[in-house]
C-alpha cells in the first residue's frame, strides 16, 4: 500500500511540472563534412537556452527535410545532445542528410537564390531522467542560401 501511494504522490509531482521549450539564442553555424553520393555529414551548432529545472537529452531521431516546399530527404541526429539545466548550452551535434535522387542537384541550383525556407518535420526523442518521450517537430527557418556555398 506505501508503494503504491508514494507512486501516485510521484507521479502527481510529474504531472504538475511546468515545461519549457528551449531556445534558439544564436550562434548557428553549419559546417559541412563529407559528401559522399546521396548523403551529406555535416555539423550543426547552436546556443540554446533551457529554462526548465532539469536537463533535457535529444536523442538520435530522423525528421524529413523541405526546402521551399519540396521534400528533399531525411536527416539523421547521429549523436544525442544534452541540455543543461537554467543555463545557455553551445550544442555542437553531427548529423547525416540522406537525400533523394537529384535533391543534390536541386540543392546546389538553390544555393545561387537569395531566402530559402527549410522546414524540418517529424518526431524526435527526447529524454528527462529515465523518462523519454517522442515529440511532435514541425519547425520552418529563413535561412540565407550563402550559407550554403561555405
Amino acid at each position: 500500500m506505501k508503494k503504491l501511494i508514494s507512486i501516485f504522490v510521484l507521479s502527481l509531482l510529474f504531472a504538475s511540472c511546468t515545461f519549457y521549450e528551449p531556445e534558439m539564442r544564436g550562434g548557428e553555424n553549419f559546417n559541412l563534412e563529407k559528401l559522399d553520393g546521396n548523403n551529406v555529414n555535416f555539423t550543426a551548432e547552436a546556443n540554446v537556452f533551457n529554462g526548465n529545472w532539469f536537463a533535457i537529452k535529444v536523442k538520435p531521431s530522423k525528421l524529413d527535410l523541405y526546402i521551399d516546399g519540396d521534400y528533399v530527404g531525411k536527416i539523421h541526429l547521429e549523436k544525442k545532445v544534452k541540455m543543461k539545466r537554467k543555463r545557455e548550452t553551445h550544442l555542437v551535434a553531427p548529423f547525416t542528410a540522406h537525400l533523394e535522387d537529384n535533391a543534390l542537384r536541386t540543392a546546389l541550383s538553390l544555393a545561387g537564390k537569395g531566402d530559402l525556407k527549410v522546414r524540418l518535420k517529424g518526431k524526435i526523442k527526447g529524454g528527462v531522467f529515465i523518462f523519454s518521450k517522442k515529440l511532435e517537430f514541425d519547425e520552418t527557418r529563413t535561412m540565407n542560401a550563402s550559407s550554403l556555398r561555405k
